[in-house]
């Protein structure tokens, strides 16, 4: 089977939760023996060395990356708001040579399926139409307008509030045409698929998991420095949101209890106002060079997440490397696992201060959760199971 996948990051290395998504999927498939060729936008934010993604690739995948620019600007936004229908955060995704070399493609291969690796992608719709019947399947990571639906409440700024709102309205017109227009879907969880299915998409369509390749998480024995870590990609505004939630809300109830307590706090894009936590006993990372290191340096992950959708796989990531975890319910949302078994779910700021309390002070129980994460994972979220269950789905088309 010969499979085109797009994607608007280049996910080898992958240093966050959509490329980390992205990778799982192009690996599965390669393991299963499809002929993978996987065109990628080397973004300006995002960028990577295109040399060392193909020293990282599977042998077998045919990778092109395609520099790119995709920031959003000032200048940008205004002039979107003169294109009536046009959702900003989308279309700064479509790049003519990208563009171009898909029609290239198309013309001199023959493809089986075409993988849109997220809303972003479908911009190419009309290009790939143009030129092939091949089934386009569209790789939902999220229901996108529903991550900015959830934002919204947040904003503070009645402009921006304001523009955020028609950019909703947009991007949730734009999925719609997205969904119409695709010959079938793969959900990362069951609660998106049933949230399209609502919608009235009745294409065909599964809900498939990312998995983790588990020797790619070798457990490290290492005294921990930190009783809390939490890394993120700050770039994503519900990250932001939800860590300075944590910082107001349930941080002051934790030092109240323990002022002996200490976080390390990980991740790119980080914003400058965060370093007035370094007075509070929380440690900045802004460049984590090994995140599986720097997750293992903590007693105990926290996931703090009040907005997105489909499914963080930093969360599966640290399940698969044996971390408690205490995190809300909607960032779990999607994964297979149970409150106070696999990790501590809590919604309020006093829920989740007294569930950090508890497995601070209980270390056996920390051992508990912890093992019983990662048996978990490997259960339910090995990477070679999952890319043949694709494969199995692709054969329908």
């Amino acid at each position: 089977m010969k499979v085109l996948v797009l994607s608007n990051k280049v996910p080898y290395p992958a240093q966050d939760g959509s490329t980390l998504a992205m990778k799982s999927i192009v690996d599965a498939l390669v393991q299963n023996n499809a002929e993978v060729t996987l065109l990628a936008l080397n973004t300006l934010k995002h960028w990577q060395s295109a040399e060392r993604a193909q020293e990282l690739k599977p042998t077998r995948l045919k990778l092109h990356c395609f520099e790119a620019n995709t920031n959003i600007t000032p200048t940008g936004a205004f002039k979107n708001l003169l294109k009536k229908e046009e959702a900003y955060h989308v279309s700064r995704f479509f790049q003519k040579h990208l563009a171009q070399f898909l029609s290239a493609l198309l013309k001199k291969e023959t493809i089986d399926i075409i993988q849109l690796e997220g809303l972003a992608m479908a911009v190419y719709l009309p290009v790939i139409q143009e030129h092939t019947n091949t089934p386009v399947i569209l790789r939902a990571h999220n229901i996108e307008y529903k991550i900015w639906e959830r934002h919204l409440p947040y904003e503070k700024n009645p402009l921006k509030k304001y523009y955020l709102k028609i950019q909703i309205k947009r991007l949730k017109n734009f999925e719609h045409y997205a969904f119409s227009k695709v010959q079938g879907a793969v959900f990362i969880t069951e609660v998106d698929q049933e949230k399209a299915r609502q919608w009235g998409f009745k294409k065909p369509a599964c809900a498939l998991p990312c998995g983790v390749n588990l020797e790619d998480y070798a457990l490290v024995a290492q005294k921990p420095e930190f009783d809390l870590v939490y890394l993120a990609s700050f770039d994503w505004l519900p990250n932001q949101q939800g860590f300075e939630w944590f910082m107001h809300e349930v941080w002051p109830l934790l030092k109240s209890q323990k002022p002996e307590l200490t976080m390390a706090l990980g991740g790119r894009h980080m914003p400058e106002h965060f370093k007035k936590f370094q007075d509070q006993g929380v440690t900045l990372f802004p460049t984590v060079r090994d995140a599986q290191a720097f997750i293992q340096s903590g007693k105990i992950v926290v996931v703090p997440l009040l907005a997105g959708s489909g499914m963080r796989i930093k969360i599966l990531e640290s399940l698969a490397l044996q971390m408690p975890m205490v995190t809300t319910p909607l960032a779990a949302e999607g994964i297979q696992i149970e409150n106070q078994k696999h990790l501590l779910l809590a919604q309020t700021p006093q829920e989740f201060s007294e569930a950090i309390l508890h497995l601070v002070d209980h270390p056996q129980q920390r051992e508990k959760i912890a093992r019983a994460a990662r048996s978990q994972v490997i259960k339910q979220y090995d990477n070679l199971s999952l890319g043949a269950q694709l494969v199995d789905f692709y054969q329908q088309f």
